[in-house]
């Protein structure tokens, strides 16, 4: 798509050009922090305090003088503002996209330099509130989705990869959210981002065309401390799942494995975390197993918590939606092949 010839741009034409053009998002530091659309590159054209003094004046004193006083911000550092584009490798009559809260002053303005300069830059209409409506009224999309169940350490995520790697469509809530679901969940992944930010990598992954299936994971609604939004959970409740059973010890064995070079401290909070569910005495159990080294019996105390909790859920479903397949061993790609070949017999049976 070739850029608009106008300076705003609708929603749709900056989500498309932004596939291939670099987006600054002009707010303040803090308003970028707390989340912004992903990808986009900071570039805010009031510190926080500088925005905070403009807005006292405009509630205390008058609209025109909050202008006078944003000028008198913007101005000292117009050259600023260039070096920091071309700091990102930016050439001039590059276009670049540039969009604040509303698509109001702060983009036009920064807008109005990058042009003068020699960059097209192009604002985003309605601003980052727009992209926020349109996040929201993703979620409200029907999906297609068959969702991959079994208990914990069955190796879900992985296999969902491997289905990715095959171009199976996907949608990795956990990997999204930067956490594995379970009190354990949070070890050895980045830290978790703010509902908002979730919110807007979840969207972000979203199939942007109409397309026959994808698969989910299936998660309880709550991701560490990111909630699933309640459309998409309802559409993982309702979905066809095919519940992969594979025995405890080799569960087991493959947690061991993917835990067993993290920092055990980390490990004995999470059991405490789980202490009251666990029972007192399992509990201590599983403390004392972490103190002399034995992981193995940690989560093998853990994981019989985690598959009551699990089977209890999976009982709850609509029984027709369930489709169990018995699998021997934490082999993803096997796995995964063997997930795929089962989904085309349901989906054959399901037209039939």
């Amino acid at each position: 798509m070739k850029p608009s010839k106008n300076t705003r741009i609708s929603l749709n034409e900056f989500l498309d050009l932004s596939k291939t053009h670099t987006v600054f998002d002009v707010r303040s530091e803090s308003e970028y922090a707390h989340a912004h659309i992903p990808d986009a590159l900071s570039l805010p054209i009031f510190t926080d305090s500088e925005r905070a003094e403009i807005g006292t004046m405009y509630k205390q004193v008058s609209k025109e003088t909050a202008i006078e006083l944003g000028f008198r911000f913007f101005g000292p550092k117009l050259n600023e503002y260039i070096l920091k584009a071309q700091s990102h490798g930016i050439q001039k009559d590059s276009t670049i996209l540039i969009h604040c809260w509303r698509g109001g002053m702060r983009s036009e303005a920064m807008a109005w330099v990058m042009n003068f300069y020699g960059f097209q830059a192009l604002t985003l209409e309605g601003g980052y509130k727009a992209y926020r409506n349109h996040v929201l009224s993703t979620f409200e999309r029907p999906l297609p989705a068959f969702v991959i169940g079994g208990f914990t350490g069955s190796g879900k995520t992985e296999i969902l990869h491997e289905l990715h790697s095959m171009h199976e469509p996907i949608i990795d809530l956990e990997g999204i959210a930067y956490h594995r679901g379970s009190s354990f969940g949070s070890i050895g992944c980045p830290e978790q981002t703010s509902q908002e930010y979730f919110e807007n990598r979840l969207a972000m992954s979203y199939p942007s065309e109409s397309i026959d299936h994808l698969w989910i994971e299936d998660e309880s609604r709550k991701i560490g401390k990111n909630i699933v939004p309640q459309t998409l959970h309802g559409i993982i409740r309702s979905s066809p799942i095919i519940f992969l059973d594979i025995p405890r010890e080799a569960r087991l064995n493959w947690l061991v494995e993917q835990y067993v070079d993290q920092d055990f401290s980390l490990i004995e909070d999470a059991v405490i975390r789980i202490g009251k569910r666990l029972g007192g005495l399992q509990a201590g159990r599983a403390l004392e197993a972490i103190k002399a080294g034995d992981l193995h019996a940690c989560f093998e105390i853990a994981l019989r918590y985690y598959d009551d909790t699990y089977a209890f859920g999976v009982s709850k479903r609509e029984q027709s939606t369930i489709h169990r397949l018995q699998m021997q061993e934490v082999n993803h790609r096997a796995n995964a092949e063997a997930i795929l070949e089962f989904a085309q017999k349901i989906r054959k049976g399901m037209h039939e």
